[in-house]
């Protein structure tokens, strides 16, 4: 970079899975070795301290193994900063039914805006007791690091303010924006107490933007995991654009760009993210790592070195196959890590959603990956034991995790399109289906050897390595099951339209037979998919249909464009389209099969989150067919 960077950060997350501690110190041993002066723990609830004795032991780390990892840091040059939060991203407390009072919800699929589930995992500012909890927790923590920072969180609060202590005060005059500034501004007062710099996410700016009203000593930290372009894109449906960079440096904000070490080599958001900050005056950088539940770290090493010797001033862009080969032990290793692109695609048994648009690619991209995987296999084969090959198998088995994925929406295209014609016998698919099952056996294999090499003694949390197979195996099994039934099935076509993935649109729809004894079938779905015109399919009976109701609920809008359905040899499309209720916008494009769409809901990203009544809101259609010519 062309900026010198004070702070180079590499992130653990101790809050969904705890680490040894001398995995932490290996940890600690490779950021140094590539660039990074600082290790932030993120933690949540990952420390047991004397206010919250009811910790389990077996998910937490005691004050002397914190002690021993902040001395190990600073021996080596390290900073360890540690990550709190007392705002959202408190499900771990909420855990345990002595911290129960700190929830802002008691169902927040009912009291919040629909997102999180159980009881969220948002603090309630205005409850004097949780924010009482907090306070004595951040001062026990805290004394346990040298660090001259606190990450104090205050990112992705969706739930933030709807409890009837909070909506009271917004009542008697008080906008959610004061409310999460005076929050931001006790916690500041508190970090501050104990002589530390506090540190926070920048994201929900895109709805409170209270930056200008901050004391400058704050350091602002902006993940975005994205392409970069000329500037950020926004967060969650609000979707803001904005020259953030720009805007923190006329504040005088000191602040940190943030990348994600992805468990692939898509290198694009360290190296878009960092022509971006080089354009102002960052004062550092942080590699994030998320969310390592049933997966590992060392499939992240190349890009973790690759980003902590560029932002130190070690490397340059074009070094980047040297470092991989550094740590896969050859060039033809980096090379066929580096030259692979691909993710992984999501098969629900009941339903296949897909967008023409991308469909080409994904074929395209299950023929390249397999192809790759092939290579990338022999090579594993012929490599020696040690660090290279444990990375370079981590990293196959990612992209074999995300070729299961591809192969099984490929099946699933065919298995729709043979239910009413059957021309393609169970055992065709069958012998597919088996062998994803031996790919998953491989990949549990890998993870059974990874998990004994660098989590020896560690416990999974609530299981889910093995529930991430077993489930995985469960599914193709009632794949099978179903197949093998080989029956005649009618198929529903949805089509319809989304521009922004980061809503939570929920749709249930509702076909109702024209035999009464038929019992409806009712098929749930959260569309994600972007990029063109998406279809969801799922199996039905097999004879016709009366009538379908087609409801939206939940955050963000949906722009439904045609309804089609197939039985008994015939194909039917939508005849008729009423609103029953909610909201909706140019309804009569539905019965053209074009390029026309019509609008259900709200897309507002501010509207929702001040008002969680405009998610809860149900917007409903209802559809009538005839015999398509």
């Amino acid at each position: 970079m062309k900026k010198k960077l004070e702070l180079v950060a590499l992130q653990l997350d101790l809050a969904r899975q705890i680490e040894s501690v001398d995995y932490i110190k290996s940890y600690i041993d490779f950021a140094a070795e590539n660039g990074y002066n600082a290790v932030f723990l993120y933690l949540e609830a990952a420390i047991k301290v004397e206010c919250t004795p009811f910790f389990k032991d077996d998910e937490t780390y005691t004050p002397d193994e914190i002690r021993d990892i902040v001395v190990y840091g600073n021996e080596k040059g390290v900073d360890i900063i540690p990550g709190l939060e007392n705002l959202a991203h408190i499900e771990k407390f909420l855990r345990y039914p002595e911290l129960a009072y700190l929830s802002e919800c008691q169902d927040a699929a009912v009291d919040g805006r629909g997102i999180r589930a159980g009881m969220g995992d948002c603090a309630c500012v205005s409850n004097p007791e949780a924010m009482a909890f907090f306070d004595t927790y951040y001062a026990q923590v805290i004394s346990l690091f040298t660090s001259p920072y606190v990450h104090a969180g205050m990112d992705e609060p969706f739930d933030f303010a709807v409890c009837p202590r909070c909506t009271e005060r917004l009542k008697n005059g008080e906008t959610k924006e004061d409310l999460f500034y005076k929050h931001l501004m006790r916690t500041y007062d508190l970090v501050k107490s104990f002589g530390k710099t506090m540190m926070m996410w920048d994201d929900f700016f895109q709805y409170m933007d209270v930056a200008e009203k901050l004391p400058r000593d704050i350091i602002l930290c902006c993940w975005n995991y994205t392409y970069i372009t000329d500037e950020p894109q926004g967060f969650w449906l609000n979707r803001k654009k904005k020259d953030w960079f720009r805007y923190y440096d006329k504040l005088g904000f000191q602040y940190l760009f943030c990348t994600f070490a992805n468990r692939t080599s898509n290198l694009f958001n360290v190296d878009t993210f960092s022509d971006y900050a080089d354009k102002y005056h960052p004062m550092g950088a942080l590699m994030t790592a998320w969310v390592r539940t049933a997966i590992f770290y060392p499939c992240s090493y190349p890009a973790i070195a690759y980003a902590g010797r560029y932002w130190s001033g070690r490397a340059k862009k074009e070094d980047r196959y040297k470092i991989y080969a550094q740590l896969l032990g050859s060039l033809e290793a980096a090379k066929l890590v580096l030259d692979l692109e691909s993710n992984a695609e999501n098969y629900q048994p009941a339903n296949l959603q897909i967008c023409e648009n991308t469909t080409m690619n994904l074929y395209e991209a299950t023929a390249v990956t397999g192809y790759a995987l092939e290579k990338m296999k022999a090579h594993l084969s012929q490599m020696d034991g040690g660090m290279s090959k444990d990375i370079f198998a981590d990293i196959y088995s990612f992209r074999l995790d995300g070729y299961m994925g591809m192969r099984m929406r490929a099946i699933c295209q065919e298995v729709f399109d043979n239910y009413e014609t059957r021309a393609k016998k169970p055992a065709y698919f069958t012998k597919q289906i088996e062998q994803l099952q031996e790919m998953n056996g491989e990949l549990y294999a890998h993870g059974k050897y990874m998990w004994e090499k660098y989590r020896k003694g560690v416990k999974s949390f609530e299981n889910q390595f093995d529930r991430k197979f077993q489930g995985k195996e469960k599914q193709l099994k009632e794949m099978i099951a179903q197949l093998e039934k080989n029956e005649k099935r009618g198929v529903f076509y949805a089509e319809m339209m989304l521009h922004c993935v980061w809503g939570t649109p929920r749709i249930r729809i509702e076909i109702f037979y024209k035999d009464k004894a038929l019992a409806p079938t009712v098929h749930n779905t959260s569309p994600k998919v972007v990029d063109g015109v998406n279809t969801v399919r799922f199996a039905m009976e097999n004879k016709p249909v009366d009538y379908v109701l087609f409801t939206l609920y939940g955050e963000g809008a949906c722009y439904p464009v045609h309804f089609r359905y197939t039985c008994g040899g015939r194909k039917y499309e939508v005849s008729s389209v009423k609103r029953v209720m909610g909201t909706g916008k140019d309804l009569k494009n539905i019965l053209f099969n074009d390029t026309q769409f019509a609008q259900l809901g709200n897309n507002d990203g501010q509207a929702h989150f001040e008002d969680v009544n405009v998610s809860r809101t149900h917007h409903q259609l209802k559809l009538k067919f005839k015999t398509m010519r």
